[in-house]
């Protein structure tokens, strides 16, 4: 069952990525697998017309939304007044996270063209966060899933399985939402890690050296890591952390981009500049 729009007039803002979710049966699988729990709070991350909001509020104890729409932050307060919701008219990538209250779980259809941006900030403030359940461009979802030697294995993939589990639910088709996107989309599941998958020295050394390598994908890593150090000193570092100076980006499991990073932070202060 399609709803055509839940308030007809409104005219979705291409700047701000609006693909309103309109497919009732899509909104009912999207809740059902979200795992509520009755005394739970949810970030949810542009409610937009409020689809998804008046599904999950009976389930959870309350709802803290962000909606970057001045029209639709006051149609969702108008129609909210007196439930426990609290809209927020803010740019999701520019609130201070942890001024929200936790434990938070975080549930949207997130706006593709900040997606990697928006999982980033989460995963960075993501003490106060337990999961994230979020609607995504199938692509992109698969590369957040994506194993080492394959196509859509990246930089991405790496930062985002060192710091939670991620889970591609279902596929979603553009029918479910207007205006329709031209692209599927997917419904994905982040479950929050206590600790790094594998333990590092500095985080942000391991975001670095993951990037750096990813950037030049196609150049064996004594190549492609040079730019950090000069290449004698990539040489010792992958040595050390016993991995081949022959392997490319793709070829290399998270693990050992953990040992790399460790190593190249151990040395990091001692190496000589370009």
């Amino acid at each position: 069952m399609v709803f055509e729009s839940l308030v007809p007039e409104f005219i979705p803002k291409k700047r701000l990525g609006q693909n309103f979710l309109v497919d009732k049966r899509a909104i009912d699988r999207i809740v059902g697998a979200c795992d509520l729990l009755q005394d739970e709070v949810i970030l949810e991350i542009g409610p937009g017309q409020g689809a998804l909001t008046r599904v999950l509020l009976p389930f959870v104890k309350g709802i803290v939304a962000v909606e970057a729409d001045r029209a639709l932050v006051g149609r969702l307060r108008t129609e909210f007044e007196g439930r426990e919701l609290i809209v927020h008219h803010a740019d999701i990538l520019k609130v201070d996270l942890l001024t929200i209250p936790g434990p938070l779980k975080v549930v949207g259809n997130i706006p593709y063209n900040i997606s990697t941006p928006i999982i980033a900030r989460i995963l960075e403030n993501r003490k106060i966060f337990t999961s994230l359940f979020m609607t995504l461009q199938y692509e992109f979802g698969a590369r957040l899933v994506a194993k080492p030697g394959t196509k859509d294995y990246s930089s991405l993939s790496c930062f985002v399985q060192m710091f939670a589990e991620p889970k591609l639910l279902f596929k979603i088709p553009p029918a479910a939402f207007r205006p329709m996107p031209k692209v599927t989309s997917c419904f994905m599941r982040l479950d929050i890690r206590r600790e790094p998958a594998y333990q590092l020295e500095d985080e942000a050394t391991f975001v670095t050296v993951v990037r750096q390598a990813f950037q030049q994908r196609r150049k064996n890593l004594l190549n492609s890591l040079s730019p950090l150090c000069p290449k004698n000193e990539v040489a010792r570092i992958l040595e050390k952390a016993k991995v081949d100076p022959q392997d490319r980006a793709e070829d290399l499991t998270i693990a050992q981009y953990a040992r790399i990073a460790n190593v190249y932070h151990q040395q990091k202060d001692l190496l000589p500049r370009h």
